[in-house]
């Protein structure tokens, strides 16, 4: 068994089809050695999330032909991971904890350019 710490979870956007005040799923990306049981104990240990059901799913990593200017190109595979479906026993009502807020990520988006156009200079 895994140490609890030892396990990434990334949270992924959901879809404009949930509703911010009452979020009844999170999905999450994580290593593909992560059990069902682990991620449990990782959220309600340390988030305090009560959850009633996990599901998982694991993902292929995509592979990717890279081309050089010479005609010579391989292949790049990118990583395996597991996705994990989190079922939630009461709504989320304090949802940012997650998932940035909008006005984040914009001003993130914001100061890359800017550093992209101070470095042009």
């Amino acid at each position: 068994m895994a140490h609890i710490a030892n396990i990434p979870l990334i949270p992924l956007m959901p879809t404009s089809s949930n509703n911010i005040n009452n979020v009844h799923e999170i999905a999450f990306k994580t290593v593909p050695s992560a059990t069902k049981l682990e991620i449990k104990h990782l959220l309600q240990s340390f988030y305090g999330l009560e959850v009633q059901k996990v599901r998982t799913l694991n993902m292929k990593g995509k592979t990717k032909r890279v081309s050089f200017a010479k005609g010579e190109s391989f292949l790049l595979n990118k990583p395996e991971y597991k996705k994990a479906y989190i079922t939630l026993k009461n709504p989320l009502s304090n949802y940012p904890i997650f998932y940035p807020s909008p006005a984040t990520i914009l001003y993130d988006e914001y100061m890359k350019k800017n550093k992209k156009m101070m470095a042009l200079r």
